[in-house]
């Protein structure tokens, strides 16, 4: 599997959960799917948005293509995460996957509502969890197309 460059530089990806055994399984997917894309990761919403918005200790941090996004999580949870990105108009580009064990079909509709690109359970066996995750990243890789990774972005 390659890494789609529509840019000079691979899409940078941010993983968003409380979890972080959930987080290490999206990494370890990405790289056992031999996807070269850098990938990022934050324990909240807040920090989410911080690092989107790069401030405080992320004002350095690489803009993302690709944001998995749990939904249940302490503060601000997955919902209004994902609402604050998209009033944002900075951020209309970015692919926002939501990944939770949730299975509640009104917090699906309540995603879509919200503007999330994709919502995907998060299977209960680590090898099928780590399959989607390799599919999920795939699939938004070779499909959207993603600016230059600088391109339409400043610091709040």
């Amino acid at each position: 599997m390659s890494t789609y460059k529509f840019s000079a530089q691979p899409v940078t990806i941010l993983l968003v959960d409380d979890d972080e055994d959930c987080r290490q399984l999206i990494r370890d997917a990405i790289e056992s799917g031999k996807l070269d894309n850098p990938v990022y990761e934050v324990s909240s919403g807040e920090e989410a948005l911080m690092f989107l918005r790069r401030e405080g200790i992320y004002k350095d941090a690489p803009r993302p293509g690709l944001v998995y996004l749990d939904i249940e999580m302490p503060g601000i949870g997955g919902q209004e995460t994902l609402k604050a990105i998209r009033e944002d108009a900075r951020f209309s580009d970015v692919a926002v996957v939501m990944m939770t064990g949730v299975t509640d079909d009104d917090q699906k509709r309540l995603a879509m509502a919200n503007g999330a690109n994709s919502y995907t359970n998060k299977p209960t066996d680590a090898m099928t969890f780590m399959y989607t995750v390799v599919q999920s990243t795939n699939y938004w890789l070779r499909i959207h197309q993603f600016p230059k990774p600088e391109e339409g972005i400043q610091a709040a």
